[in-house]
Formats: C-alpha cells, sequence, structure tokens
C-alpha cells in the first residue's frame, strides 16, 4: 500500500496504552517526529513519562491539543468520551478529521456531539502498531470527505495496514483484530505450560512456543500465503502432526476459539446499545 503523508501534527486524546502503541509506532516509521505529536494525559506523571520514553509534545488541554491539528485520534475510555467530545468540539475546525478508537460508540452518538464540519471516523487499532504490524479496521461516517478519509488511513498505514469496513464489521473485529493477539498469546502460553508439564525447563519452554509462534507467523506473511496449504506442508498424513491436529479438533478448538469470538461480539453490541442510551439521556 502506498503511504500518504501523515498530516502534522498528530493529536492523540489520552495517553493509555494503546495510544503510547501508536505513539511508538507512527516513530518507528520515519514518517512522524516526535515533535510531530501532540498526546494529552489527566496526570502529569503519566505525561512526564511518555515526554521522557518519546520526546513527544504533552498537553493537558484536549481543546488546545486539537487546534491546527492535521488528525484527532480521540484514545480515552468510553465512560470519558462524551466529555471529551464537549470539550473539544468549540475547538475543532472545519474540515478536521476526529478519528474515535473506542470499540462500544457509534457513529450516532459520535456524529450527534461532535460539530457537523468535521469528519468523523472509527478506527480500531491494537498493541501490534507498535511494532508496524497492526492491522486496523477503519470505518467512515456519513459526512467523510476524501481528504479526512487519507488522513486517517495514512496513520494506520504508518503503524501498519488498514482496512476499510462497514459499522457492523467493525463489530464482529472486536471478536478477531482487536482481541485476537491476547488469544494467540494466550495459545503460546498453553503450548509452553505443555512442554513444562512434560519435563521441559520453564525458560526453553517459553523461547520454543514464542520462536515457533514467530516463525509461523513469518510464513503466513509470505505472499499468497494459505493456511491449509501451509498446514498441508507439516502434517503428513497419518503423521505426528496430524494426530496431533486431530486431537485439537477432538477438543472443540473451533469450537472454543468460535465462542471466545461470539462473547466479544456481543459484549461489544451490549456496550454499545447501553451507551446509546446514556447519550440519549440529557447530563
Amino acid at each position: 500500500m502506498a503511504l500518504h503523508p501523515v498530516p502534522s501534527p498528530v493529536a492523540l486524546l489520552g495517553g493509555g496504552k494503546i495510544a503510547e502503541a501508536l505513539i511508538q509506532g507512527l516513530l518507528r516509521s520515519g514518517l512522524v517526529r516526535p515533535s510531530d505529536i501532540r498526546v494529552t494525559v489527566r496526570r502529569s506523571e503519566r505525561g512526564e513519562a511518555l515526554r521522557s520514553r518519546h520526546g513527544v509534545h504533552v498537553l493537558m488541554d484536549n481543546a488546545q491539543a486539537v487546534r491546527g491539528a492535521g488528525v484527532v485520534l480521540l484514545a480515552v475510555r468510553q465512560a470519558q468520551l462524551r466529555d471529551l467530545m464537549a470539550v473539544i468540539s468549540p475547538a475543532l475546525a472545519p474540515g478536521q478529521a476526529v478519528v474515535s478508537l473506542s470499540a462500544d460508540v457509534r457513529f450516532a452518538q459520535l456524529e450527534a456531539a461532535l460539530p457537523s464540519f468535521v469528519s468523523v471516523i472509527r478506527a480500531m487499532p491494537h498493541t501490534p502498531v507498535r511494532v508496524g504490524a497492526g492491522v486496523t479496521p477503519l470505518t467512515a461516517g456519513t459526512r467523510v470527505t476524501e481528504a479526512a478519509k487519507r488522513a486517517a488511513e495514512s496513520v494506520f498505514a504508518a503503524t501498519g495496514q488498514p482496512l476499510w469496513m462497514s459499522e457492523e464489521a467493525l463489530t464482529v473485529c472486536t471478536g478477531v483484530s482487536c482481541t485476537g493477539p491476547a488469544y494467540v498469546f494466550r495459545f503460546v502460553e498453553a503450548l509452553a505450560q505443555a512442554a513444562v508439564a512434560h519435563g521441559m525447563d520453564a525458560a526453553e519452554a517459553a523461547a520454543l512456543a514464542k520462536g515457533t509462534l514467530i516463525g509461523a507467523a513469518k510464513l503466513l506473511a509470505e505472499p499468497d500465503a494459505a493456511t491449509p496449504r501451509l498446514i498441508a506442508e507439516i502434517a503428513t498424513p497419518g503423521g505426528i502432526t496430524e494426530a496431533g491436529l486431530l486431537s485439537m479438533e477432538a477438543e472443540g478448538l473451533p469450537r472454543v476459539v468460535g465462542e471466545a469470538v461470539s462473547v466479544a461480539i456481543q459484549r461489544t453490541r451490549e456496550r454499545a446499545d447501553a451507551n446509546a442510551a446514556a447519550y440519549s439521556t440529557p447530563k
């Protein structure tokens, strides 16, 4: 994917884990300088930590941070989002792109709370953006300009791969790309634990399991990689790998994974419904 220049400054409202992962990914890309990033925090000690680690411009005034920003990323908890939008709305200018990173606040609430002259986009990045390997789903609101789409896309192209989709598909992503890394890490833990149960040293087991994941991921990243072919290259008929795979199937691996995905999606829908009801109640 051809990279568009990342419009600066980038305003990151909220200095939590995903915000810091984005800071690291943007700086790692070489397309953004520390001086191009404004990040807001609620606690001065957190701001000092981000400033000392990354050299970014730290503020405690959200309205000040969005003035003149090339793209504005809302990276606060959903409980704080309503108040944040009320604070920044008077400071926003026509044509600005505002990107919400909340999984459970829908466009209906976002566009009602923000000025009609800004473009509203939703994105759901996850921690691999830190190393430039994030697959970030995005969806555009009802009044998004092409310039705003390019601005948002540039941020997530610099930190991995942006994918445009519908708002409903974005909800499904909560059970796949957003929670998926944690599932993968838990699988690696389980693989190492199984090795330890058979007498392997814990450090050796952890290194073996982690290295196995990294190697497999690199194969998946090759052009035209397909999981059936990759599995067939390892699992010969009647062989050891096939026996292990059959055991996983018998124990219900697809069912367990499917349930984890479904639970995450359902939880997101429930929270989004609750937020919609809360937004409809005047403060």
